[in-house]
């Protein structure tokens, strides 16, 4: 079903925003589009109260896939440039999004301090230069530029995706044991298209760039528990989904 033909899910709020998050999810695989939806108007509508207002912003999506938040923004009134590598994520919903641009987050083609926003969402656990791809978004934000990163990192509940719950053993056993019991996921294979990112570990990376600012961190989808992230261990395991929010000085 196109993107126009499609009912948009609801708004919810408080515990029925997880209900529905979760019943979204357990469907995303098949269906992805009502779970990004709704994740994409939050994310936006969010963006837009901390940063906005996102009218007329040049903001950049890295690993658009078929541009779901992209079309979130621009509906806000956002430049939006969709990016990623896969000419198939781009086109996993239809023709690919409309001005897109097919490119490595870690290689982006654009000019130094030449946009308002980036934008990342569920990318670094599928890239395999997580210190290329924060170093881009130093270089292409303006100053005071903002940027949203967002990872399923991995010892969450869903941090192997298809290989889960293996993935708990460990990034290397983990998903040799899936492999040896249920042959290759039917995708996001270790080391191909799933890498192993941690919180901690992250986080150390990005203070390593002198012109970024880490505003807040904290887990996507209840964020108001976010006294989980200072709690080294407990924060890989509990945050199931970590954002990072970051200002260019």
């Amino acid at each position: 079903m196109s993107a126009a033909a499609r009912t948009e899910p609801p708004v919810e709020h408080g515990l029925a925003r997880i209900r529905q998050l979760w019943t979204l999810f357990r469907n995303e695989q098949t269906d992805p589009e009502p779970f990004y939806t709704v994740l994409a108007r939050e994310a936006v509508a969010d963006l837009d109260r901390r940063y906005g207002p996102l009218r007329g912003q040049r903001i950049v999506d890295l690993g658009s896939g078929p541009g779901f938040y992209a079309r979130a923004f621009r509906n806000a009134g956002a430049d939006c440039i969709p990016v990623d590598n896969s000419r198939d994520e781009l086109e996993l919903a239809g023709a690919a999004p409309e001005n897109h641009v097919l490119a490595d987050a870690a290689d982006l083609p654009f000019e130094d301090e030449s946009v308002d926003g980036v934008f990342a969402s569920n990318l670094l656990e599928h890239a395999p230069d997580t210190a290329g791809i924060i170093g881009e978004i130093e270089r292409v934000l303006k100053p005071g530029g903002w940027a949203y990163v967002s990872w399923t990192n991995w010892y969450s509940p869903w941090g192997g995706h298809d290989m889960s719950p293996y993935h708990l053993l460990g990034p290397e056993r983990g998903p040799a044991l899936y492999e040896r019991r249920h042959g290759e996921p039917r995708k996001n294979t270790y080391g191909e298209g799933l890498f192993a990112v941690h919180i901690g570990p992250t986080l150390r990376l990005v203070r390593q760039f002198p012109r970024l600012r880490i505003e807040r961190v904290e887990p996507r989808y209840w964020p108001k528990l976010r006294f989980i992230v200072a709690i080294p261990g407990l924060r890989e395991v509990a945050t199931w989904n970590c954002v990072i929010r970051l200002r260019k000085r």
